[in-house]
């Protein structure tokens, strides 16, 4: 009877904690589903695209994920013209076509591209990481039939039956006069434009002021790019030594976003993005890391041991000399850019970013704060940068192009607008910058 009632016990207490497990389990998920529903503003079961955002904008930025340690770590390729672009078809995004192109940018085209008919309306994007996210999100979105930067600018009654095709000539770093000798030189092998919109002024003070402090000259490409490849020509093995650790650690969050893409429940996709952002969170800690040890090794760098010719200055200059050069090259590089294109009858659109460390009415919430560090080594190009790039906005105005300083279009908004620490924005930020721009173009063509 005892060993009856024990077992008796035994199954109560079976039942019960299991009965406790399914119930917590079923918590966990609901909990989970209304997080995902609040994150992504849909259904977690009913959601139609299953890859990953982190993927998305990782890959957007040239950052291949599963990558093969000894033959893709490096993806960007020094250019003779350019700076630096991306290896040739190292990336593909099947879903919209777009892939590393010919001139080794991300599109569907490769360049110079020719129009098929009459009806169709190119619009170059020119600038860094923003302008191309604006340009690949307009792509993207097209593809997956939803509302978008194309859309928008289809608002506009001169497009409202046009086919139009964006074509990017942006990439992550790019900066005056970057933008400018682009331009020139794909008009120069037969590239055809409707419309040029160059979206800038961030890269131009942040990177630039990272130049100065390594005395590499302003108007050169960032020295964040341009360094590693440099010194990879010059058989620098700790810096291939670096590249090798980091291609490890993104081969493990590629694993990681391969599980989190995989998840059936919201509870298994919880918990994978947590696993994915800590990944991450060391992904980018180690690509800051390796930028200070490329930037400790550029008094290597001169022209004596270099295989690729880089101006060095003989000193740092004080910021308020720096930054007025700065200032000057970018107000010369946009003016000129207006000039061409004016002669072509070519529309020119030119927009300084917002950045969340140029200060203006906007309250970040405490959530948002996270995308702001003190001591980032932006934050002080942005800083005392800035004010000098608006400097130069009346001269521009009066030289008759069309420049806006969209710096504040996100203090009315309270969602959360940034994505990350640098100056990049999410599908909210997104969405308010390409309609700023798409009405800035509506007003001017209306008068």
């Amino acid at each position: 009877m005892k060993i009856f009632k024990l077992m008796q016990g035994i199954k109560t207490g079976f039942t019960l904690v299991s009965i406790n497990l399914v119930l917590a389990f079923i918590g966990l998920e609901a909990v989970s589903l209304g997080f995902y529903y609040f994150q992504e503003k849909q259904l977690f079961y009913t959601r139609k695209n299953t890859v990953s955002q982190v993927r998305e904008e990782l890959e957007k930025t040239g950052t291949r994920l599963n990558t093969d340690i000894n033959n893709e770590s490096i993806l960007e390729r020094l250019h003779p013209f350019f700076g630096y672009v991306l290896k040739e078809g190292s990336f593909t995004h099947e879903e919209s076509g777009i892939r590393v192109n010919n001139y080794g940018f991300l599109s569907k085209y490769d360049y110079p591209f020719v129009k098929s008919n009459k009806n169709q309306f190119v619009i170059g994007v020119f600038g860094g990481s923003v302008a191309n996210d604006l340009a690949l999100n307009s792509v993207i979105n097209q593809a997956r039939g939803n509302e978008g930067f194309i859309e928008y600018i289809k608002r506009i009654p001169q497009f409202k039956d046009k086919e139009i095709i964006i074509l990017s000539f942006a990439g992550g770093g790019y900066k005056q006069p970057q933008q400018l000798l682009m331009l020139n030189y794909f008009i120069s092998i037969g590239q055809e434009f409707d419309l040029v919109i160059n979206i800038d002024g961030f890269n131009e003070v942040a990177l630039s002021h990272q130049n100065n402090q390594e005395r590499i000259d302003l108007s050169l490409p960032s020295i964040q790019h341009i360094l590693p490849l440099t010194q990879l020509a010059s058989n620098d093995l700790s810096v291939m030594k670096a590249i090798v650790q980091i291609s490890e650690l993104k081969n493990n969050l590629s694993t990681a976003i391969n599980k989190l893409e995989s998840c059936k429940l919201a509870l298994c996709h919880g918990w994978r993005s947590l696993q994915v952002k800590g990944l991450l969170d060391r992904y980018q800690a180690e690509i800051i890391k390796y930028d200070e040890q490329v930037a400790r090794n550029s008094s290597k760098i001169d022209g004596s041991n270099s295989l690729v010719s880089l101006k060095k200055m003989s000193e740092v200059l004080e910021d308020k000399v720096a930054f007025e050069k700065v200032a000057q090259n970018w107000y010369e590089s946009s003016l000129t850019m207006s000039q061409i294109l004016a002669e072509r009858n070519i529309w020119y659109f030119h927009f300084i970013q917002p950045n969340q460390y140029y200060s203006t009415e906007r309250v970040f919430s405490p959530e948002e704060k996270i995308f702001i560090i003190e001591g980032h080594p932006y934050a002080i190009g942005v800083r005392k940068g800035y004010p000098v790039l608006f400097s130069k906005i009346n001269s521009l105005e009066e030289a008759e192009v069309n420049i806006f300083n969209t710096v504040n279009i996100f203090d009315g908004e309270k969602e959360i607008v940034y994505r990350d620490a640098c100056c990049h924005y999410n599908m909210m930020g997104q969405t308010i910058l390409e309609e700023y721009i798409v009405n800035a173009i509506k007003t001017i063509m209306e008068e």
